[in-house]
């Protein structure tokens, strides 16, 4: 410590170079006692206030002040993920899925552990999205069943639930599949919907409702009307379904019936069986159906295997129709469909078969435009290869008829057109016709 010669007050020359109270100088001695210059006197600086804090006192003034921030943003940041991992979650929260239903507000998540829950539930006009941890996981949605018990549909929508309610990532098995109606309109996606049973609509049945199914796999459903799906005076849109191995009396993978017209973009509909009517789709009662981009092949039925329309202005465009099987229509039957919007246009109707006739499509008492189809490989064994014409007027656009046999002589290789139908061709016929046997066009 040295004492300031100015005011004579003590201070730390390991601290100030200068006197901290007046800011002169100081003077400090050497070891024989001589005095040394510490540099040139300085401007005085502001005395200290004695109130004021000392310097070791600031550092810690701050390290207060700055724990005390870091402990704030810590709050802040667990607060944050506190909002971020609000969900309900069941069975942590609640025992039952309807339980978490019944408890949810809108806008509400609710998420599902994997395991088995015994239910038939209902959102009750709730827009929640009930979803299992991890819907992009194939092995997570196998493992995160909702089973119905035989008793109803496993799932409904029946209180005109919103686009916002949601339906993610579960395996639906063993009841009813899905209810929709009311004026409902959810998102059911990425589910499987598999080995449920009921008189319309196994998987999905669709009543007075738009719902959006996107992404799902059902898989062997089976029953009277729509083993997969089944809309009625509905406006689905359905997109990158997965329908297969689904059985029914009429319809077994899609029925559309009742003034519905659905947006079908995508699908394989593929190994369904029907014992009458419509193996793939069945499209029946002034439907009006846009049908593009699906794989619809290797289906059977008595009637239409791949497609079978009934009083219905459908447009069916750029879908693969193969491998299907009929007795009449193995790729497309259509009836009683007078309407000049009936478009088929841009489709590969292919390796279609039919016990009687119409390998490739069978018209009968409709109108269509058939328009830059490739049909080909279609084998009937009576008539009609390629396509079997009953009183009907079909027009006929830029098509390739290939490699198309029937089994009967003068069967029509091509196409076989009884005496009250009417071919309208381009002048000259700009259809092409290869290799059909036993010929191109038979007229009866």
């Amino acid at each position: 410590m040295v004492n300031c010669k100015n005011c004579n007050k003590s201070f730390d020359l390991n601290d100030y170079d200068i006197c901290p109270y007046c800011g002169e100088e100081p003077e400090k001695k050497d070891e024989k006692g001589k005095t040394i210059s510490l540099g040139k006197k300085t401007e005085k600086a502001e005395p200290l206030n004695k109130e004021r804090d000392k310097p070791a006192d600031n550092k810690l003034k701050f390290l207060i002040v700055g724990a005390a921030a870091v402990v704030i943003v810590v709050v802040a940041i667990s607060a944050i993920f506190a909002l971020g991992n609000s969900d309900i979650t069941v069975p942590d929260q609640y025992s039952t899925i309807q339980e978490a239903i019944d408890a949810a507000e809108d806008g509400d998540v609710i998420v599902i552990d994997e395991g088995v829950y015994q239910e038939n539930i209902d959102f009750r006009g709730k827009n929640i999205i009930l979803t299992s941890t991890d819907p992009d996981n194939p092995a997570v949605v196998d493992r995160t069943i909702i089973d119905g018990g035989g008793s109803g549909a496993v799932v409904s929508f029946r209180s005109g639930e919103s686009e916002e309610a949601v339906l993610r990532g579960f395996t639906l098995t063993r009841g009813g599949g899905l209810l929709i109606s009311g004026g409902s309109s959810p998102v059911i996606e990425k589910n499987i919907i598999e080995n449920n049973e009921a008189e319309v609509g196994a998987g999905i049945a669709i009543f007075d409702s738009s719902p959006t199914i996107i992404d799902n796999k059902i898989i062997g459903n089976s029953g009277y009307l729509g083993g997969g799906i089944y809309m009625e005076e509905s406006s689905p849109f359905v997109e990158n379904n997965m329908i297969q191995r689904n059985r029914a009396v009429h319809g077994s993978g899609v029925v559309i019936y009742s003034n519905s017209s659905p947006v079908m973009i995508n699908n394989s509909i593929f190994d369904n069986t029907a014992e009458h009517l419509g193996g793939g789709l069945l499209v029946a009662i002034d439907s009006r159906p846009s049908i593009e981009g699906n794989a619809i092949t290797d289906n059977t039925a008595g009637h239409g295997g791949g497609i079978y329309i009934e009083d219905s202005e459908p447009i069916i465009d750029q879908n693969t129709i193969s491998g299907n099987k009929a007795t009449n229509g193995g790729g497309l039957y259509l009836f009683n469909s007078l309407y000049a919007s009936l478009l088929v246009t841009g489709n590969e109707i292919s390796n279609n078969f039919a016990f009687n006739d119409g390998g490739g499509l069978y018209i009968k008492d409709s109108s269509p435009t058939i328009e830059d189809n490739n049909i080909v490989d279609n084998i009937s064994e009576n008539l009609g290869g390629g396509a079997a014409v009953y009183n009907s007027t079909l027009v006929l656009i830029r098509n390739v008829f290939e490699k198309n046999q029937a089994d009967r002589d003068q069967g029509g290789g091509a196409i076989w057109l009884s005496k009250d139908s009417e071919l309208d061709l381009e002048i000259p016929d700009d259809n092409i016709y290869t290799n059909n046997d036993p010929d191109d066009i038979f007229e009866e």
